[in-house]
């Protein structure tokens, strides 16, 4: 359901917002391996070790523990992502404590990661 629902607003974002465009040309010739070890390293770091690490001592809370360093990890890249990225962080991290696994919230970064980069490429 969240692909379906964040698959327009990419689309969108990649063809109307330069700064996504000018960052994201550059990762075409990796696709999808670079950005499929890129985005399984952030993922099990952020919703793998941090949010169950902090949610045996944290409860809930870790949900937010988690999210705020993701999203600071972005800051350098287009200000739309960045800002999205504290509730899209939340987001993955709700679906990882609820899934209790990584492996969700990863499948879906990847997927948003990928359809980006084509996107800005004008692949697609």
């Amino acid at each position: 359901l969240g692909i379906l629902l964040m698959t327009p607003i990419i689309y969108f974002l990649g063809h109307g917002n330069t700064s996504m465009q000018q960052y994201y040309q550059r990762f075409i010739l990796g696709l999808p391996w670079t950005t499929f070890l890129d985005l399984f390293g952030w993922e099990f770091l952020f919703r793998g070790w941090i949010l169950f690490t902090y949610a045996r001592k944290f409860g809930p809370e870790a949900l937010w523990l988690q999210a705020v360093p993701f999203a600071l990890a972005h800051i350098g890249k287009p200000e739309v992502e960045t800002l999205s990225t504290i509730f899209g962080g939340f987001a993955f991290g709700w679906i990882a404590w609820r899934t209790k696994s990584f492996l969700y919230p990863f499948l879906i970064h990847w997927f948003i990661g990928v359809l980006i980069i084509l996107v800005a490429a004008g692949v697609v």
